[in-house]
């Protein structure tokens, strides 16, 4: 991932930043699993071998083991592996899990030979390449897969979010960690352009600049996220906003979810 030197920054030099966001949602981490185990238990997956593409420190992941399935979770930074391990043996699912450093743009050649029930994508993973690079992660996926394997794509950012059209600025905190995030939406090639500061409260009315870093994320329609699906082998079965809610998708949805599945070959 050279030439997303942003990604490196946030999530390898810094990582220990991002772990500790990602320590700060890991409730909504908790949420999301329990919708996805609802869904694959709907379609008739009560138990089974499930991949993580783009696993994090294991938020969703992990719960998801705790709600019987066998997880791999997969991402290009060791540090978010090494804490995922950790947490893993934490919550008791170890023999549960398995975590592994791999880009994804090469996650086929890591997981050659195994086949899974189910994948999952939390968040705007994919948008960090461009789309021709999106859809061949895609079809990689499709490849590890079985013939009717789900595909779970939750919380994704889209492109029909309202909000795009306007600058803004959001605020979030994170325990001691102040993230503020200044958002520009380039409509020409549907990217997300925003600068990251990452300030740490010193808890004396102080804020401390630990990183600042400018992000590019591609979003994409519903349409064209189920485009690629069908192009890389997958069938879009329905569409949601925020799982944690299973809400209709509607905008203005900030989130979109979609579930599909591996199509016969």
């Amino acid at each position: 991932m050279a030439e997303l030197g942003w990604v490196r920054r946030l999530f390898v030099e810094r990582a220990d930043l991002y772990i500790e966001i990602m320590n700060g949602t890991w409730s909504e981490g908790e949420q999301i699993a329990k919708s996805i185990a609802k869904i694959f238990r709907e379609n008739g997956l009560d138990s089974g071998k499930v991949l993580d593409a783009f696993c994090g420190n294991g938020r969703v992941a992990i719960p998801l083991a705790m709600e019987g399935y066998e997880v791999v979770g997969v991402d290009f930074s060791l540090p978010f592996i090494e804490d995922a391990k950790l947490k893993a043996e934490k919550y008791g699912v170890k023999d549960r899990t398995r975590f592994l450093v791999s880009d994804a743009r090469e996650i086929d050649r890591v997981l050659e030979g195994e086949k899974f029930d189910a994948v999952i994508i939390v968040s705007t993973s994919l948008g960090y390449f461009d789309g021709s690079t999106d859809e061949e992660i895609l079809r990689k996926l499709r490849s590890l897969s079985k013939d009717g394997a789900i595909l779970v794509i939750a919380n994704t950012l889209h492109r029909e979010t309202p909000g795009w059209r306007y600058c803004n600025k959001v605020f979030q905190r994170y325990g001691s960690l102040v993230l503020m995030e200044e958002r520009k939406f380039d409509p020409i090639w549907s990217k997300l352009l925003s600068k990251w500061v990452i300030m740490r409260d010193d808890g004396e009315g102080n804020l401390i600049k630990e990183l600042e870093v400018l992000t590019e994320i591609r979003v994409y329609t519903s349409t064209e996220l189920a485009e690629i699906l069908k192009r890389t082998g997958w069938g879009v079965d329905s569409i949601y906003g925020d799982i944690r809610r299973m809400e209709k998708f509607l905008p203005p949805c900030v989130h979109l979810s979609l579930v599909a599945k591996a199509i016969q070959t």
